[in-house]
């Protein structure tokens, strides 16, 4: 079963060279202001942020013809600051969502998404998703 959820609006992280997936926790290192950006709005809202992937790594500053559309909701479980102004993030991915509409790109990107939530009947009830 899926289930489709229209209208959350989060920030929006995109990433070079890495993929998250739905159901699987990893770290990261952030630097660019803009992704910092979206980072330190994640966390002020509900800790959560849209992680996509750019089209081409070797792109400093995206804009958003250089990111997918298809990308994974992750909730931030820990920041830490680096030295050289970046943060490690560790984060755990939950569903996939697609992008629907870009709601701002500046100071950081900020997305309008479709959330689809994969299971069966019980796991989306556990999830209360249903």
């Amino acid at each position: 079963m899926i289930k489709k959820d229209i209208g959350r609006t989060l920030p929006l992280l995109p990433l070079r060279g890495l993929l998250v997936f739905p159901n699987t926790v990893l770290h990261f290192d952030v630097g660019r202001d803009k992704s910092i950006g979206a980072l330190e709005e994640a966390m002020v809202m509900d800790q959560k942020i849209l992680l996509v992937a750019q089209k081409d790594a070797r792109t400093n500053f995206p804009d958003k013809d250089d990111i997918y559309k298809t990308g994974t909701v992750a909730k931030i479980k820990q920041l830490l600051k680096m030295p050289q102004d970046t943060i490690r993030v560790l984060i755990e991915g939950l569903n996939r969502a697609v992008i629907k509409e870009y709601i701002q790109t500046e100071p950081f990107f900020k997305v309008k998404v479709e959330e689809v939530y994969e299971g069966d009947e019980k796991d989306l009830l556990k999830k209360k998703l249903l």
